[in-house]
């Protein structure tokens, strides 16, 4: 049985490292109105007294940003992505309350941008309305269907995106979410083309993260996948972190040493911030070391991959 996919987390450390170049490939019309010399502002705390966490589901990611446009004024942006198999017809109702009630609390219009990973190819909701004859609300939405890309991934016009390898292992996964083989291959053949884009080791970091997030495979396959990319790495030094991490995890629990896994994971996020930022202070290793909870280990790890600096650690 194929083992569930958690895409939520993955979308939005998507939205949160790659906004710019994200929106480029989906929403370009869009992203050619916004002064990207005046850095985007993220707007967490806004979002969360609208929509609180008991209504965002598991297969949902949603982002509320302030931008500012070419013409000098401000917008927020709500960015909805939603990364179900199948379609929800309960969605356009969902993004026109969430506007509805942004707009109510702060007084600010929306622009709402919604993406859909689902396989119905001729579902595209773009409005919601109520009321009576040509009476009552009416709200527009822009989207970007996923599965639009499945034959564009080679694309000369999305080469230089690097988003589009998100894009490609989110597919590669809806299309082998059932045959671990040919998922592990899919996520192969995925690595190396991304190891021949040339990308800085920071954004590779990054992308291998998400992908790892978005391809998982089952104890054995991780094995030999790891196996092949070792072969790989003696041709071509890879900085495959997260991977090696999460095998050695299961091997740790195999052997059933559930003080060993957290020792384990601490070395690990202090190997990986000494790796990316040279001499790790004292204060930062005391902290690390004093924690054995295990879902704070596990974020503190998904922290040191893709911070920019230790002193946002």
């Amino acid at each position: 049985m194929a083992e569930p996919i958690n895409h939520d987390s993955p979308w939005k450390e998507t939205l949160d490292r790659f906004l710019r170049t994200f929106l480029e490939l989906t929403f370009p019309s869009i992203t050619r109105q916004i002064d990207w010399l005046v850095t985007p502002i993220s707007l967490e705390q806004e979002f969360r007294e609208i929509a609180p966490d008991a209504e965002l589901g598991p297969l949902r990611a949603d982002k509320l940003i302030k931008v500012r446009l070419l013409n000098g004024t401000d917008q927020w942006l709500l960015i909805h992505i939603e990364v179900q198999m199948q379609y929800d017809p309960k969605l356009p109702r969902r993004v026109f309350d969430y506007c509805c009630r942004i707009h109510s609390r702060y007084r600010i219009p929306v622009v709402p941008l919604v993406i859909l990973g689902d396989t119905r190819r001729n579902w595209r909701p773009t409005t919601y309305s109520g009321g009576f004859g040509n009476l009552g609300l009416r709200i527009r939405f822009a989207i970007c269907k996923v599965g639009d890309f499945k034959n564009r991934i080679e694309a000369p016009r999305h080469r230089d995106n690097l988003t589009i390898f998100i894009i490609a292992a989110y597919l590669g996964t809806q299309k082998h979410r059932k045959d671990p083989a040919n998922l592990s291959e899919c996520r192969l053949e995925l690595t190396q083309k991304l190891y021949a884009r040339g990308y800085t080791q920071e954004d590779l970091r990054s992308l291998l993260f998400v992908i790892d997030w978005l391809m998982p495979l089952p104890a054995e396959h991780k094995v030999q996948f790891r196996k092949r990319l070792q072969q790989l790495q003696k041709e071509n030094p890879m900085p495959h972190v997260t991977l090696f991490e999460e095998l050695s995890r299961e091997e740790g629990r195999q052997e059933g040493r559930q003080e060993g896994r957290q020792e384990g994971r601490q070395g690990c996020i202090l190997d990986l911030l000494e790796t990316r930022f040279g001499e790790v202070p004292v204060a930062i290793r005391d902290r690390v070391q004093a924690l054995y909870d295990e879902a704070r280990l596990k974020e503190m790890l998904r922290r040191a991959a893709v911070i920019p600096s230790l002193e946002e650690f």
